[in-house]
C-alpha cells in the first residue's frame, strides 16, 4: 500500500474541513469509483483548489484562471509603485483576439509545470528578449524520470479492475526500478488509442515494427479488438507505470518540427552519452508476468513504434546551481541575474526520482517559499538595475502569422473545394 491524498470517510459523506483544523473546505468520503487520475468528481480527493489554492484565496490573493503569460518584463530602476516586474497575459477563452493584460509585481514566481516553465523563459530569452540574461543551461537535463507506461488488458471480465483508488500500491523490481498499478474510472478509455498489444512490436527499426504490428494483428485478431476496440476497455485494464533513477537526459528548445506542425514550438533533442530508453526491460518482464496472472493481453504505447520514450513526469530543465554556468536558479530556486524571479516546479528537480514527484515538488516549493521573507519582516525591497552593456531589444516574434495559420489552414480546404466545383461546372 501507498499513502495517498484522498479522504476516506464514509463514502459519499460530506463532512467539514478533516485536515486542516477546520479552515478549509468540506470533503467528502472515497466511493472508490476510480476517477483520480481523471479528476475526481465527489469531492474527495485532496488538490490544489482545496489546499493551496484554496487557502491563498481565503487569505487575500486573486487567482486569474483561463490565462495564457506571454511575457515576463523587467522594470528597471525605481518605480512609483515598487514594482519589480511585468507580467503580460492573454485570455484564453477568447476567439480571435484574445484581450491581453498586464500585472505589475514585486516578484514572480514561475509555476507553470516543465513545459510551460521552460517554454515561457526560453520565450522571454530568446523571443522577446525580456530576460536576455537567463542562464545558457534553461532547457538542459529534461529528465522523464526514465519511465515507460505499459499495462495488461484482460481477456475476460470476471473482475471489474477499475473499482477503487486509481494508485494504492508501489513496488520496488530492483535498486533502480519501482512500479506503480494504475486504474482508470469507466468511460474513460482514450488512452486505448494510444496502444498495441505487447506481440505487435518486435524489429529494429520503426518500418520493422509496423510491419510486425499488422502481422501480428491479422494473427491475433481479437488480442487486438481487446486492446483498441472492444468495450468495458477500463474495467478489464490495468497500467503499470514503470520509474527508474537511472540517469538519463535530453534537452528542450524552441524550434519547428513535423511534430509541431511547423509552429514554433518546444522540441526534444535526445542527449548522446546518456539517451532516455524507450524500452525498460525490468518492466516487461512484470508486464508479462501480470498478465499471465489475469490471463490479460499485455500492452505498450505506440511511441514504441517510433522508438520515442514516454513519460507523465517530466522534471528538469531549470537546474540549480552555484552561478548562471552551472544552472537556471540558486539553492533558493531564485532565478540568477533577476532577483525576485523564482521557479518552483519540477523543472528545478535534478534527477530522475524514481517514484512520481509531487511531494518532492512539494517540499521544494515550501522550502523555497520559506526563504522570501513575510511582509512584516521584509527589508525595503531594491530596485532592479540594469546590467551595464545591456541593450534591451524587442524582437518580432511572429505572433501575427503564428494566428494568422491557423485560419489559412481551415480555409484552404473550402477553397479546394470551390475550386473543384468551379473547374466541374467548366
Amino acid at each position: 500500500p501507498t499513502p495517498v491524498a484522498i479522504f476516506f470517510g464514509e463514502p459519499g459523506e460530506v463532512v467539514s474541513d478533516p485536515f486542516f483544523d477546520g479552515e478549509g473546505p468540506e470533503r467528502a468520503g472515497c466511493i472508490h469509483c476510480g476517477g483520480c487520475m481523471v479528476g475526481c468528481r465527489h469531492n474527495a480527493k485532496n488538490t490544489l483548489d482545496k489546499n493551496y489554492l484554496y487557502f491563498a484565496e481565503k487569505w487575500g490573493a486573486e487567482i486569474r484562471a483561463e490565462a495564457n503569460v506571454l511575457d515576463i518584463r523587467p522594470l528597471y530602476g525605481p518605480q512609483p509603485d515598487n514594482a519589480r516586474y511585468e507580467v503580460v497575459y492573454e485570455h484564453i477563452t477568447d476567439w480571435f483576439m484574445k484581450r491581453k493584460q498586464v500585472v505589475r509585481t514585486r516578484n514572480v514566481v514561475v509555476a507553470g509545470g516543465v513545459l510551460g516553465t521552460v517554454d515561457l523563459l526560453l520565450k522571454c530569452r530568446d523571443e522577446s528578449g525580456s530576460l536576455p540574461k537567463l542562464s545558457r543551461r534553461l532547457g538542459l537535463r529534461v529528465r522523464s524520470n526514465s519511465e515507460a507506461l505499459i499495462g495488461v488488458t484482460a481477456r475476460e471480465t470476471a473482475q471489474d479492475f477499475s473499482e477503487g483508488v486509481a494508485i494504492t500500491s508501489h513496488f520496488w523490481v530492483d535498486e533502480v526500478t519501482s512500479v506503480e498499478p494504475v486504474r482508470f474510472p469507466p468511460g474513460s478509455s482514450f488512452m486505448r488509442t494510444l496502444m498495441l498489444p505487447l506481440e505487435s512490436l518486435k524489429g529494429k527499426t520503426t518500418l520493422a515494427h509496423f510491419g510486425h504490428a499488422l502481422w501480428e494483428g491479422l494473427k491475433r485478431p481479437f488480442d487486438l479488438l481487446t486492446v483498441r476496440v472492444l468495450p468495458k476497455w477500463p474495467e478489464k485494464n490495468t497500467v503499470l507505470l514503470v520509474m527508474q533513477t537511472l540517469d538519463n537526459r535530453m534537452s528542450l528548445r524552441r524550434g519547428r518540427s513535423l511534430w509541431t506542425l511547423g509552429f514554433k514550438g518546444l522540441v526534444t533533442h535526445r542527449d548522446p552519452d546518456q539517451p532516455i530508453p524507450t524500452v525498460i526491460e525490468t518492466g516487461r518482464a512484470i508486464l508479462n508476468r501480470f498478465a499471465d496472472k489475469v490471463n490479460g493481453v499485455p500492452w505498450v504505447g505506440m511511441n514504441e513504434l517510433m522508438n520515442k520514450p514516454n513519460t507523465a513526469h517530466v522534471l528538469g530543465g531549470c537546474g540549480i546551481g552555484g552561478n548562471e554556468t552551472e544552472g537556471v536558479v540558486d539553492v533558493n530556486q531564485q532565478v540568477f541575474n533577476y532577483p525576485g524571479l523564482y521557479v518552483a516546479d519540477a523543472s528545478v528537480i535534478p534527477v530522475n526520482l524514481g517514484v512520481n514527484p509531487s511531494l518532492t515538488i512539494t517540499a521544494m516549493t515550501e522550502r523555497a517559499m520559506a526563504h522570501i521573507p513575510q511582509k512584516v519582516d521584509a527589508p525595503p525591497l531594491e530596485p532592479l538595475q540594469k546590467p551595464e552593456g545591456l541593450e534591451l531589444v524587442q524582437r518580432k516574434d511572429g505572433r501575427f502569422l503564428q494566428k494568422a495559420l491557423p485560419f489559412i489552414f481551415a480555409l484552404l480546404p473550402l477553397s479546394l473545394l470551390f475550386l473543384f466545383k468551379t473547374f466541374k461546372r467548366k
